[in-house]
């Protein structure tokens, strides 16, 4: 609610108060629309179950398109594609496997939609999201069986991606340079260090430390070019300040709360949480996800975990009585 509030009051910094709606209101459909979904769920109108199937299919949609645009020859035009949509897609998909051992299928063709964009951040956080639920769901519930299923898909991913990367080989040079991952070279990350660092100097040597320049000025800062920050930390930093940057930690807080508050009742699943959780603040540095209605498919899962939750709880209860 907070988030939702400090940032409408900000819309009225904004050098085009009209086009500020706009944006905002791509971030309050997410922020109103899973609060939405709880209610769906809690009245079994739209339950986990039927939203698994809905996200399935949007996969199977992205990972056609992908392909079509790979055979085309136009992802080299916009090589994003569905990259981020799939990787925000992709907790929901790691829940409904419950550890591995269901719709592998639908795992292969998030990692085969996420590896043909050639994205480096949605790969990173992709990878990463995987390690972190494989690990910890295998410390949680600990088997032969989910150890050998984890490293299978693992090598099959890592043969798809090595294959992938061997058919691109032209396009990888760039991209995949030592001068790219270089954090002294300002064009690294596709200009991403240079961009950074200019921001948070040019913060961190004004009077705006507190509350920042104002909604969208980021973009505004070279004459001629709308260029967002593709970060929400350095964006929310250098238009919002410091009150910017607390509501992105209160929102980290709230999530490491849920998972210490879930894990006491659902241990074996609580590993989701810190998968999402890692998903969430490595693209909320190097990219970006609060501005797009996609963020829906990604925080769907906190309401539906948060019900499940209290659904153990109550019959936790329950059984104390009895």
């Amino acid at each position: 609610m907070w988030f939702a509030v400090i940032l409408f009051l900000y819309l009225f910094t904004d050098q085009d108060v009209f086009e500020a709606f706009w944006i905002y209101s791509k971030m309050l459909y997410w922020i109103l629309g899973i609060n939405v979904l709880y209610v769906y769920a809690f009245k079994n109108l739209l339950t986990l179950n039927d939203f698994i199937g809905v996200v399935k299919k949007v996969v199977v949609v992205a990972f056609v398109f992908t392909v079509l645009y790979y055979l085309t020859g136009a992802i080299k035009d916009d090589y994003n594609i569905a990259a981020y949509l799939v990787l925000f897609l992709f907790p929901v998909i790691l829940l409904s496997t419950e550890g591995y051992s269901k719709n592998k299928f639908f795992i292969m063709l998030s990692a085969l939609a996420i590896l043909i964009t050639l994205k480096r951040g949605a790969m990173l956080a992709f990878v990463l999201g995987n390690l972190i639920y494989y690990l910890g769901n295998l410390k949680n519930d600990f088997s032969l069986k989910k150890l050998a299923t984890g490293v299978l898909i693992f090598i099959t991913i890592s043969f798809a991606g090595l294959y992938i990367l061997e058919s691109q080989k032209d396009s990888i040079a760039d991209r995949f340079s030592e001068e790219q991952f270089d954090p002294n070279n300002e064009k690294a990350g596709s200009g991403r260090v240079g961009t950074y660092t200019k921001l948070f100097e040019t913060w961190y040597n004004s009077d705006n430390l507190i509350f920042g320049f104002g909604n969208q000025e980021d973009s505004r800062r070279k004459v001629g070019r709308r260029i967002h920050a593709h970060s929400d930390v350095f964006g929310f930093l250098y238009n919002h300040g410091v009150i910017g940057i607390l509501l992105i930690l209160i929102l980290y807080i709230k999530v490491i709360k849920f998972y210490f508050s879930f894990r006491k009742y659902d241990k074996e699943n609580s590993s989701i949480i810190l998968s999402l959780f890692i998903i969430l603040v490595l693209v909320n540095f190097y990219s970006g996800m609060f501005r797009t209605t996609d963020a829906i498919y990604f925080f769907a899962l906190l309401p539906y975990l948060q019900l499940r939750r209290d659904a153990i709880k109550q019959s936790f209860y329950i059984n104390q009585s009895a």
